[in-house]
């Protein structure tokens, strides 16, 4: 590294925290989250590990957009609009001054999209790898926001978007499977690189009461569904032939699309929405998928029992080897 912790701060980081002036450009030892007597503050954190959850090989700029996205898709699921976000950074000797340039200019193209502004952190300096731990602050409407564990019985279950992108585009990256698509094989690996957090169904599943349960996809589908059906006392039961995949990898998994199936529900990094909703709520559903652009897919029911149940088209049972991922 050929700058001070000081002299990166200055010249790559301060320059994120413009329109925030709450943030005092870094040269405090916090910053201010200013919320009215009618809004609460949603807090999360994760940490990135080189090697585990990314490449040393992956563009700088896609780490800091995943970085930052992976925490915004918790704020979406628990509802909440983004405010602002801390980040901590453990470098390792292979890390540069450029590196850290497209770094932060990968944050800032987010901060764009997303309205949401770098207000403190720290760095330090570490002999293991690079490590990246960003803390990101959101607002909802006081004490009110979506829950893990208050599904209904004969709630609908349902999530945005596509299933099981990030995990072929993984699989693609580490080799492990081939395609000679490669326009199916960028749009995989970019799923897994850049994730896309869904802020605004999140909000609107919120302000507009359509849900009360919703998480992220982002140990696997099967294991997150789990924790609602665990944490709200009831039993899922998921089809299999109704979890939504994306083109690029149906045409990657052509020829082994059951095979293809299972690793969708089990691998994670999907950073799409969860949720459970009264049937009665169906056309509102619709409604926001059709006006937000995304694509939402009921997918099974909350029912009576315990556990989750991955069914086929006869109602019978399919068994999987893992649920998801597990961090130890």
């Amino acid at each position: 590294m050929d700058k001070t912790e000081f002299d990166l701060i200055k010249s790559y980081f301060a320059p994120l925290t413009c329109n925030y002036p709450e943030a005092y450009n870094l040269r405090n030892d916090a910053a201010l989250i200013n919320e009215g007597s009618d809004r609460s503050t949603v807090v999360t954190m994760d940490t990135l590990v080189e090697g585990i959850h990314f490449f040393s090989t992956d563009p700088p700029e896609d780490i800091a957009r995943k970085s930052l996205r992976v925490n915004l898709s918790d704020l979406a699921a628990m509802g909440a609009n983004p405010k602002g976000y801390t980040l901590s950074i453990s470098y390792n000797t292979s890390v540069s001054s450029e590196w850290v340039k497209a770094f932060t200019k990968g944050l800032a193209a987010d901060q764009e999209i997303f309205e949401c502004h770098l207000i403190g952190g720290d760095t330090v300096s570490t002999p293991g790898p690079l490590t990246i731990a960003l803390t990101c602050f959101g607002s909802v409407p006081r004490n009110k926001c979506l829950h893990r564990t208050t599904g209904r019985l004969d709630d609908d279950i349902w999530v945005s978007g596509t299933i099981g992108d990030s995990a072929a585009g993984l699989k693609l990256l580490k080799k492990e499977i081939k395609t000679e698509n490669s326009a199916a094989e960028t749009f995989l690996v970019n799923r897994y690189r850049i994730p896309q957090p869904r802020t605004l169904l999140g909000i609107a599943l919120l302000e507009r009461d359509i849900c009360q349960t919703a998480l992220d996809v982002s140990d696997g589908l099967i294991a997150d569904i789990n924790h609602i059906a665990e944490g709200s006392n009831l039993q899922a039961r998921i089809f299999l032939s109704d979890i939504p995949l994306s083109d690029a990898f149906r045409d990657v998994f052509q020829g082994a699309l059951d095979q293809g199936r299972q690793l969708a529900v089990t691998g994670g990094d999907d950073y799409e929405i969860l949720f459970t909703s009264k049937s009665k709520n169906r056309s509102q559903v619709f409604e926001l998928s059709e006006e937000l652009d995304i694509p939402i897919t009921q997918i099974g029911t909350l029912t009576q029992g315990n556990r989750t149940l991955l069914l086929d088209k006869s109602n019978k049972e399919i068994t999987v080897a893992k649920s998801g991922w597990t961090h130890f």
